[in-house]
This record gives C-alpha cells, structure tokens and sequence, in this order.
C-alpha cells in the first residue's frame, strides 16, 4: 500500500502521494534526491509540489508554494517525502512484481 501525507490548509485536505508517473514527472524537471542537501531551495519545492501531482493534478503551483511557505515542521515533511519518494524507486527497481513476467538470459 502506498504511502500519502494528509496536508491540510483554509479548510481544504490535500493528499500528497509519490507514484511511479510523480517520479517521472520530477526526475523530468530536473529533480535529484542526492542534490537535496546541495540545491535545497530548489529541490525542495519541487519534491513539494510534486507529491500534489498524483491526488491534485490541476493544482497551481503557485497555491503549492503558499501552502509550503505556511507549514510547520517542514522538516518532518521533506524527510517523509524522501522516505515516500525511495519507497516508490525501490518499488519500481527491486519489487517482485506479480510474478507473471518472466525474463532469462539467452547467452
């Protein structure tokens, strides 16, 4: 079961969730967990914003921002979204899948 945030902000719930199209929506925006410590400013807001993509696709980025310019214990947050974020590429790199698909080498 995948992992979500519940944020909540004038009245309205947002469900913040990383999926495998979220992942491929930030790597394509130039997102890169490693460069969260370097680029902060910039890594952060994306990985934000992308966690609404799945739940709320039609918000605006710009009420994401005032949304993450208004939280609290925005490092809790950021720790669960990477936490979300290495869930989701684990699952898509190590995951054992439902076992209908086969591969084999043929060397």
């Amino acid at each position: 079961m995948a992992k979500t945030l519940t944020v909540s902000y004038k009245g309205e719930d947002y469900t913040l969730e990383i999926n495998r199209k979220t992942v491929e929506f930030l790597e394509q925006q130039g997102f890169v967990v490693k460069d969260l410590a370097d680029k902060p400013a910039t890594m952060t807001p994306l990985l934000f914003y992308g966690a609404f993509r799945k739940n709320h696709p039609g918000i605006k980025r710009k009420v994401v921002e005032e949304i993450f310019d208004n939280l609290e214990n925005k490092d809790g947050l950021i720790e669960a979204l990477i936490e979300m974020y290495v869930d989701t590429l684990d699952s898509l790199l190590t995951g054992s899948g439902e076992g209908n698909a086969k591969w084999g080498k043929n060397w």
